[in-house]
């Protein structure tokens, strides 16, 4: 049914035209007029042009250095692993290795993120994981699974914590040892490294 009212409607727009004897002076509704409307002040509002918004930096997501008198972000927009800086210490093998470490050991503080999800689970489920496997006594072994999701999920974020503090402090020992082999080449770094809390 739809079809067909879709049909002679698209029949009735295209070919009323050769279909009627008598043209009238109205217009066809489904064929382009070649009338132009012209909009004036009065007829329609006129906004202000738009501004271009402030640029925001997240706090701590980006961290530039200087190099030729060029100002470069020392990672990339995805991850926070000094891959770009690593590129143009990549002259120096000493320097260039301890960027390496500086990156492994960023992978390596992924594990922590296990540990305390872990950790969590284990003091979230305790209970119901206490009733389940031990019927007699389940509070001692609730108590056991609930301190030691605690001592997991804090020993996950203590030793997260204390790798990614040493860690950050092997960007600015590599800067310094690619200066050191290359004192008319140097990078300046245009941020800390160090936590305050």
């Amino acid at each position: 049914m739809r079809r067909n009212l879709i049909r002679l409607l698209v029949i009735t727009c295209f070919y009323a035209p050769t279909f009627s004897q008598a043209q009238d002076a109205r217009p066809n509704p489904c064929r382009p007029s070649d009338e132009r409307v012209t909009l004036t002040s009065s007829s329609a509002e006129i906004p202000e042009p738009l501004k271009r918004p402030n640029k925001i930096v997240p706090l701590g997501c980006d961290r530039p250095f200087v190099y030729r008198n060029e100002i470069y972000s020392a990672d990339p927009p995805q991850v926070q692993d000094a891959s770009t800086l690593k590129y143009f210490v990549r002259d120096v093998p000493e320097a260039n290795k301890i960027l390496e470490d500086y990156q492994s050991a960023r992978i390596r503080s992924r594990i922590s993120a296990y540990t305390g999800t872990l950790g969590l689970f284990l003091v979230i489920f305790s209970g119901p994981l206490g009733n389940q496997f031990n019927k007699s006594n389940p509070a001692s072994l609730t108590s056991t699974l609930r301190f030691s999701g605690m001592a997991l999920a804090a020993g996950g974020f203590i030793y997260s914590i204390t790798l990614i503090r040493t860690n950050d402090s092997l960007i600015p020992r590599a800067v310094q040892t690619y200066n050191r082999a290359k004192p008319d080449d140097p990078i300046e770094l245009k941020f800390t490294t160090g936590w305050s809390f």
